[in-house]
């Protein structure tokens, strides 16, 4: 099948796209795979590296003392018992955590051990080691530094800095246990630091509690005759006001001060409503916007009794001058009587409501007097109530002054008494519960764990380097990398041949009988060739790579024997630069070949050789203008000739990289093979060169793989071998 270049530089490999974020295992295994010689000798020589610097360390033994911290004692003035606050434990105990690990108690190891002397702790006792002198870079520069002068304090502290570093106090969680590491290159000596560190912690804590107490003694005693004396004072000031305001019980007297005010505060409120009715009547009388008949209409002259029964009356007669009305005339006698009657009702109600209304005026001035009265008491009962509270207030002053002055010094006098009671036994707040010994066995180094953690360490970076060669390496290696990469079909691979005394046998190895997995694959790749042009001529083709020496003339030759059992077969050396056809099966030099053929000097019969079964035009005389010849008309024909004689014929082509001459040839082939070594060239350089190809319409027909190794597998697993008669070839070729 001759490809259409159009169709196969369109033609995108969907598959990686689709793949493109699934970690792919048997990927990560074919890395690990392929690199797995020089990840265990990697391997090997950090853990060899690690056992020999771990072995020539020195041990250091570790010992360790249990102690036991007691929960504080009875303090001398305990703040917190007097307000009754209570205070945690954790706070106490993590105190104390730090004051085992604090320089003082150091320094006290230091003396008592006698450390100082210790070229292990004391730094300035050490010899130099030997590559000191490498890393003084200012003495190999010539810089003159002055010697720093021995001083007692920096050594002390040097000293005790070392020790601290080989101290590790350990607290046992929710217990009041603490655990002392001591650590050293002496197992005696580190059980005597961890058992001097519990020692030192002891004295001390009893030197401080002993230095506290006297020191807290002495202070107690200067307080308390200053407490005693304000005392004193406060209650003197206390009795004092007491008398000059003349105070029994302030309590019952600003009770019955309260309730008097809230009595008279009440009467204030009901006058005050009854004032604002009265007075709303008496302002609208005189300012006269009561008629005459409007007195009748007020509250005050219709909630009257008298007014009420004159009322009565009134309506008792009218009716009955309503009756008589209907009876009897204007004029009648009974008729004038009741009229009268009437009359005389209306006027003593008239007279009353006159009598009610001046009574009125007289309520309004008696409220009004009665506020007045009343404002003038609630003011002189606020006046007593506050100063009474006043008196009071200053009174709990003074009696909460004289409270607290005695709570400290009742305090301070309790506290003393216990102090000066147990001053002479002091008691300290830890006890040692196991006396540290000297182990046998050292802790550090830890050799089969660092060596272990240094073989770990290896094996991972050996493996982080693979797979970063693996990412760097961007050459076709596998069949895979063909399809997937260039978007050719791969004709068929080829093996790397690793017996040198084939070398000058490859391109003719097809016809070796004991190459029998050589020889397979180049049935493979002529069997890929036949079934691709089944439904159209494919008589020419070419064969090309990017580079020289990727096995393109070999494969060429192979090509052509393989195809020679098929039918007549003519192989051509197209490569008029650095032929090698001719050289390769022995032509004799000076024969006449294509260069002759294309110039003119020579005639097809001459240029024809029969070598192997297979008809050969070597290059002839290498001209001076290849790429000219090539692209003649007379090339043209000459190839239209051969194909009419011949079954197959083979074009061996220069690469592609290097020069264009593949582009003209091409042209006239029926389909082109791309030879590809594996692992060489980079797949960008690839991509370029067939670009170029498909750019010139070449019928690229696929790829060959040359160069494999016959063992190695691909990502997936499958192996890139080749057939054999027998089936898979699994030797080396």
């Amino acid at each position: 099948m001759i490809t259409d270049s159009k169709k196969t530089s369109a033609a995108p490999s969907a598959r990686p796209m689709q793949d493109e974020d699934i970690i792919d295992l048997r990927q990560i295994f074919h890395v690990l795979l392929s690199y797995r010689w020089p990840i265990i000798g990697f391997t090997l020589a950090v853990v060899l590296m690690a056992a020999l610097v771990v072995f020539s360390m020195t041990p250091v033994y570790q010992a360790t003392a249990v102690l036991q911290i007691e929960q504080e004692q009875a303090k001398v003035v305990s703040i917190e018992e007097i307000y009754g606050i209570e205070g945690g434990n954790d706070s106490y105990l993590n105190t104390q955590f730090e004051v085992l690990k604090s320089r003082g108690v150091l320094e006290k190891v230091v003396h008592k051990l006698g450390l100082l002397k210790n070229p292990e702790f004391n730094i300035s006792l050490q010899e130099k080691p030997w590559y000191a002198g490498l890393t003084d870079w200012q003495g190999l520069l010539g810089i003159a530094q002055p010697e720093a002068v021995a001083d007692d304090s920096a050594i002390l502290r040097d000293t005790v800095n070392v020790l601290a570093e080989r101290v590790t106090i350990e607290p046992v969680r929710k217990t009041q246990i603490v655990r002392i590491h001591g650590q050293s290159e002496n197992p005696r000596l580190a059980a005597q630091i961890a058992n001097a560190i519990a020692s030192a912690y002891i004295e001390s804590y009893m030197e401080a509690k002993l230095s506290l107490t006297l020191s807290a003694t002495n202070w107690m005693q200067g307080r308390l005759s200053e407490l005693s004396e304000k005392l004193k004072v406060a209650e003197q000031n206390l009795q004092a006001y007491r008398e000059q305001e003349q105070l029994i019980d302030m309590e019952g007297v600003l009770t019955v001060s309260s309730n008097e005010l809230k009595a008279l505060t009440e009467s204030l409120v009901q006058v005050r409503h009854k004032l604002a009715v009265s007075e709303n009547i008496y302002q609208q009388i005189r300012a006269g916007k009561l008629k005459k008949d409007d007195n009748r209409t007020l509250k005050a002259v219709l909630a009257h009794p008298l007014i009420q029964g004159l009322k009565q009356d009134e309506s008792k007669l009218e009716r009955q001058v309503l009756e008589l009305s209907r009876r009897y005339g204007p004029k009648h006698p009974k008729m004038i009587s009741a009229r009268s009657e009437l009359e005389s009702i209306r006027q003593n109600i008239e007279m009353e409501v006159l009598n009610i209304v001046e009574g009125v005026e007289r309520e309004y001035e008696i409220d009004k007097a009665n506020e007045r009265s009343l404002e003038r008491a609630v003011a002189e009962a606020k006046v007593k109530v506050q100063d009474i509270n006043r008196k009071q207030f200053r009174l709990k002053a003074l009696e909460r002054e004289v409270r607290i002055n005695k709570d400290l010094y009742d305090a301070f006098f309790k506290r003393i008494q216990e102090t000066s009671a147990t001053s002479d036994l002091q008691t300290a707040n830890a006890r040692v519960v196991d006396q540290a010994f000297a182990s046998e066995d050292p802790v550090k180094p830890r050799k089969k764990l660092i060596v272990a953690i240094a073989g770990l360490l290896g094996l991972l970076v050996s493996c982080g380097i693979a797979f970063l060669l693996e990412m760097l390496n961007n050459t076709v290696r596998t069949t895979k990398d063909i399809e997937e990469k260039l978007n050719l079909p791969v004709l068929g691979v080829l093996p790397k041949l690793t017996d040198k005394k084939l070398d000058g046998q490859i391109h003719s190895l097809f016809t070796n009988k004991e190459q029998h997995g050589f020889g397979e694959a180049i049935r493979t790749i002529r069997t890929s060739i036949n079934l691709s042009a089944m439904d159209q001529e494919h008589k020419l083709f070419a064969l090309t790579s990017t580079v020289p020496g990727e096995g393109k003339s070999s494969t060429a030759s192979n090509m052509a024997l393989a195809l020679g059992q098929l039918g007549k077969t003519l192989l051509i050396d197209c490569d008029l630069r650095r032929p090698v056809v001719g050289k390769n099966f022995a032509i004799k030099g000076g024969s006449a070949g294509l260069a002759n053929l294309l110039a003119g000097t020579a005639s097809v019969s001459e240029a024809v050789h029969k070598v192997d079964g297979i008809d050969v035009i070597p290059c002839g005389l290498v001209p001076p203008n290849p790429q000219e010849l090539l692209a003649s008309e007379r090339f043209s024909t000459l190839l239209k000739k051969l194909k009419e004689h011949y079954d197959y014929v083979v074009l061996d082509c220069p690469p592609v990289q290097n020069v264009s001459d593949v582009l003209m040839v091409s042209r006239h082939c029926d389909g082109l093979i791309y030879v590809v070594e594996a692992g060489r060239m980079q797949i960008n350089a690839i991509q370029v060169a067939v670009g170029r190809l498909l750019q010139a319409r070449a019928p690229v027909t696929g790829a060959v793989l040359n160069k494999i190794n016959p063992s190695q597998k691909d990502a997936y697993g499958y192996s890139q071998g080749y057939y054999d008669h027998d089936g898979y070839y699994s030797g080396s070729a």
